[in-house]
């Protein structure tokens, strides 16, 4: 198992969160990741699940759960997806910031995410929201 860390640690550690002067926080790169990639962010766990709640349903929900909501899940026009675990772990890829110009694309509805360009050291990741929900 402490194989399996160092490993981790020293071949797939691509990302970190850092301030973005695009949004508040933002997904950078802490080494080139080149083209093809989808090493940056964990890999779905079968455990993991998405609940779908309707607009009206995060609407009575507390202020503080509601912004959560708002800001770290897809929605599309009549439902917000959310983690089943709620907001006690959170995955680095809910901070993309969105660009039209992204250097990431979603692969299976955002179980993963392929660089589509080489990215280097220190830029911030970008994702197009829109690719992943297109009904909006």
């Amino acid at each position: 198992m402490k194989e399996q860390l160092l490993n981790e640690l020293i071949n797939n550690t691509f990302v970190a969160l850092r301030p973005s002067p695009v949004a508040g926080i933002g997904v950078f790169a802490l080494r080139n990741i080149e083209k093809g990639c989808r090493a940056m962010f964990s890999k779905p766990d079968k455990n993991d699940h998405w609940v779908t709640l309707t607009r009206q349903e995060v609407e009575s929900l507390p202020i503080h759960a509601k912004q959560l909501i708002e800001n770290f899940c897809l929605y599309d026009k009549d439902n917000y997806f959310v983690p089943d675990h709620g907001f006690k772990k959170i995955d680095l890829s809910l901070f993309l910031n969105h660009s039209d110009t992204p250097n990431l694309t979603s692969v299976e509805e955002g179980n993963y995410f392929e660089a589509t360009r080489d990215i280097k050291r220190g830029e911030e990741l970008f994702l197009d929201y829109g690719e992943i929900v297109k009904d909006e």
